[in-house]
């Protein structure tokens, strides 16, 4: 394997999906076509239902049939998913639209780790992961950021016009994945093209006892996954909520940009700091990390503008912290056959707390007429869920 030429596709395709020119006003732009705060916030909590349900069938079909053809069956979904969110004017519409953005992400979770992961094993590298998921992670964060800056196009861009854009980029980021070359590091991944549909079912069967098996000899992992789960919460909670708590701030439309694009900017400098940590306990990372993460979600909920811009700012940043570590000895501590299909048990444990917190969150905004109520109350969970494991003697391996 050309791992320079791997990587480079890669990167290209993580540039083209990162921008998401719609993801800043998704919102508002729904908010403006007469959807209420609990609308939109049961549209998100559909999303994680089926999240839930496809996580880890999506993550198998990535280990039986090659990571590289799920990769590209990802982004052609998301590409119909903002074709369909453009002329999404009903409530079932959005609920098709986020259903289509629900399967495109379950296929790309865990499978972009897997697949980057076990292409420097092949290559003996493996313990360049850190710096390689840093480096993905900020060119994500570029791409993101400069997607925001379409919200200065709101004058002249409608809702339909925004999500048409958006579908461009997904196009080019499923060619850039066509790219990609499969990597090899066990016979099972040898023999996977060989092998027929017909003996599909038995290897999935096969695959399920095989994961639940290595999640029961390594409860270190399951550990880390349902942490991950807890701390990511306000991760897009309060990006989403944040846009509309600016609204009513008094903000304009055009200038939603401006938390999107800084909120970009500290998880980059977040991922700056977390390549150059190494802690010596996961335990007390994560409880530094949750509690700076519940501070932020709290200061998003309930102070004004720019308290708010800075709470994003934190939980960005130090999320980036968290996941660089914890993906790593995630990683470390996973069989390579079963690698994408554990690494969506990890997202699929993040989608079974936010289905019931997407919509509460909304709906304690819509009872209280207060947009950012419901984050402020999540921002003290998670903090809460922090100081108790900061309290907890820390083991003596590195959790």
């Amino acid at each position: 394997m050309d791992l320079k030429k791997q990587l480079s596709a890669y990167y290209t395709s993580s540039s083209c999906s990162g921008l998401r020119l719609a993801d800043a006003v998704w919102v508002a732009l729904l908010a403006a076509r007469g959807f209420s705060l609990w609308e939109i916030g049961l549209a998100e909590g559909i999303f994680h239902v089926v999240s839930l349900l496809c996580e880890v069938p999506s993550g198998m079909m990535a280990d039986l049939l090659g990571r590289k053809r799920t990769l590209v069956c990802s982004r052609i979904l998301q590409m119909l998913s903002y074709l369909t969110m453009a002329f999404a004017f009903r409530f079932p519409a959005v609920c098709l639209g986020m259903t289509l953005s629900a399967l495109a992400n379950t296929l790309e979770s865990g499978t972009c780790a897997a697949l980057v992961y076990d292409s420097l094993k092949q290559c003996g590298k493996e313990d360049e992961y850190l710096q390689t998921d840093a480096n993905i992670a900020q060119i994500s964060r570029l791409a993101n950021g400069l997607g925001s800056l379409s919200c200065l196009l709101t004058r002249w861009l409608s809702g339909t016009k925004f999500y048409l854009a958006g579908a461009v980029p997904e196009a080019l980021a499923a060619a850039a994945n066509a790219c990609l070359t499969e990597p090899v590091v066990t016979e099972v991944q040898a023999a996977r093209q060989e092998l027929g549909l017909q003996s599909l079912g038995q290897r999935f069967l096969q695959l399920a006892k095989d994961s639940l098996a290595c999640l029961r000899a390594t409860p270190r992992a399951v550990r880390i996954i349902f942490a991950g789960a807890v701390i990511c919460l306000p991760a897009y909670l309060t990006i989403m909520f944040l846009q509309q708590r600016l609204v009513e701030l008094g903000w304009p439309t055009a200038w939603l940009f401006v938390p999107h694009l800084l909120s970009g900017l500290a998880a980059a400098a977040g991922t700056e700091l977390g390549r150059r940590l190494r802690p010596h306990s996961l335990r007390r990372l994560y409880g530094r990390c949750a509690l700076i993460c519940g501070a932020g979600c709290f200061l998003v909920g309930t102070a004004p503008a720019f308290g708010a811009v800075v709470g994003a700012m934190l939980i960005q940043s130090i999320l980036e912290v968290w996941a660089l570590h914890a993906l790593q000895q995630l990683n470390d501590a996973l069989p390579s056959d079963q690698r994408a299909t554990l690494l969506s048990v990890d997202s699929m444990a993040y989608s079974i707390l936010m289905i019931p917190a997407s919509p509460l969150v909304g709906w304690v905004g819509d009872l209280t007429g207060h947009a950012g109520a419901g984050l402020a109350a999540l921002g003290l969970l998670v903090a809460a869920s922090g100081a108790a494991m900061w309290r907890k003697r820390p083991e003596h391996t590195a959790e």
